[in-house]
C-alpha cells in the first residue's frame, strides 16, 4: 500500500516538472500541426468548383437492399453502370456529394453571393474500386469512407494527388506588413463551421487564375474590427464613450481604423486548386480564425 502511494506521488511530481518545463503543455491542435498530412486530409476535404461534374455514374445500393442505406469502408455497393460504360474491373472512383448549408445566415456581409460565384460545393465522401462488372451494373468495394456513403452519391474517376510540401508551423510576426501578393478571404469552411483552429479545412475565393498552386501558403490576416471579427464590429463601434456626463474615450473614424496595422492570425496551406477557388488547411493559428478573415499569399 505504501509502495503504491510512493509511485503515485512520484508520478505526480514528474507530471508537475513536465508542465513547468513546457514538455507536456502542447495542445491537441499543436500536436496535430506537427503531424504530416493523412489520406483523409488529402482526399476528404471537399472543394468548390464551377466546372461541370459528370453525374452519370451513381451508387445505387448494396446486397442488403433497403435494410442498409449507409455504407462504410469495406462494404460492397452497386453502381448503376456496367460493361456498357466501365471497361474493366480494378478501376478506382472518387465518391462525391453536392452539399449546401441549410442555414442561410451569413457569417459576413455578402457571403451568400460570394459562394454562389465559387460554384457548387462537393463533399468528398470516399473512394471505391470496381470488383465485378455486370451487363448494366457493377459491384464495387469501398476502399475509404470519409463519411457515410449512400445511394445517389456520384462516382467519378479517381485521380491521385501529390501531398504538398508540409512545413513545420512557425511563429509568424503578428504585425507583419502586407506581402503585396494576391489577397482573398476564407469564404467558408468544411461542415459550415464559422470559427476555426489548426487542422480545420477552409475554402478560399482564389484559385489557379490568381496564381494559387497546391502547396501555396497564405497568411490569415484581420484588419481592425474586420474579417471574421465582423459579428463583433457593431458592438465594438457602439460602445459607450460617455457616462453621467463623463468622457470615457472616443470612437475612431473610418480613416483612423484603416490606418491601423493588420494582424496576422495564422497560416493556411493549399491542398487542392480550382480555377476560382482553393481548398486549404489551417496549419498554424495564433488565435481563433473566423470565416470572413482575409488571406494573403506568402
Amino acid at each position: 500500500m505504501e509502495s503504491t502511494r510512493v509511485k503515485k506521488s512520484g508520478a505526480k511530481r514528474l507530471l508537475q516538472m513536465l508542465l513547468w518545463t513546457g514538455v507536456a503543455v502542447a495542445s491537441p491542435g499543436r500536436v496535430l500541426a506537427q503531424t504530416p498530412l493523412s489520406q483523409s486530409d488529402l482526399y476528404c476535404a471537399g472543394f468548390y468548383t464551377q466546372r461541370p461534374i459528370e453525374t452519370g455514374l451513381l451508387v445505387q445500393g448494396s446486397e442488403d437492399g433497403s435494410f442498409k442505406n449507409e455504407f462504410a469502408t469495406g462494404d460492397y455497393v452497386y453502381l448503376n453502370k456496367g460493361k456498357d460504360a466501365i471497361t474493366a474491373p480494378g478501376g478506382q472512383y472518387a465518391v462525391l456529394r453536392p452539399v449546401k448549408d441549410i442555414n442561410r445566415k451569413e457569417a459576413f456581409a455578402g457571403q451568400l453571393k460570394l459562394l454562389m460565384g465559387l460554384g457548387t460545393l462537393y463533399a468528398e465522401v470516399g473512394r471505391l474500386e470496381v470488383a465485378v462488372l455486370h451487363e448494366h451494373s457493377a459491384t464495387a468495394k469501398i476502399l475509404m469512407a470519409c463519411d457515410s456513403i449512400s445511394a445517389g452519391d456520384i462516382a467519378i474517376p479517381f485521380n491521385a494527388r501529390n501531398a504538398p510540401a508540409y512545413r513545420s508551423p512557425h511563429q509568424t510576426d503578428r504585425f507583419a506588413p502586407s506581402t503585396g501578393k494576391a489577397t482573398g478571404m476564407i469564404a467558408a469552411a468544411k461542415e459550415f463551421d464559422a470559427w476555426l483552429g489548426e487542422g480545420k479545412v477552409v475554402y478560399l475565393n482564389l484559385g489557379s487564375a490568381q496564381g494559387v498552386q497546391v502547396g501555396s501558403y497564405f497568411h490569415v490576416v484581420r484588419s481592425y474590427l474586420g474579417g471574421g471579427n465582423a459579428q463583433f464590429a457593431n458592438a465594438g463601434r457602439s460602445f459607450p464613450i460617455e457616462m453621467n456626463d463623463t468622457q470615457m474615450g472616443r470612437k475612431l473614424t473610418p480613416d483612423e481604423e484603416a490606418a491601423l496595422p493588420q494582424e496576422v492570425l495564422g497560416e493556411v496551406m493549399v491542398l487542392s486548386v480550382e480555377e476560382g477557388s482553393a481548398t486549404g488547411m489551417i496549419t498554424y493559428s495564433r488565435t481563433e480564425i473566423g470565416v470572413g478573415d482575409s488571406v494573403e499569399l506568402e
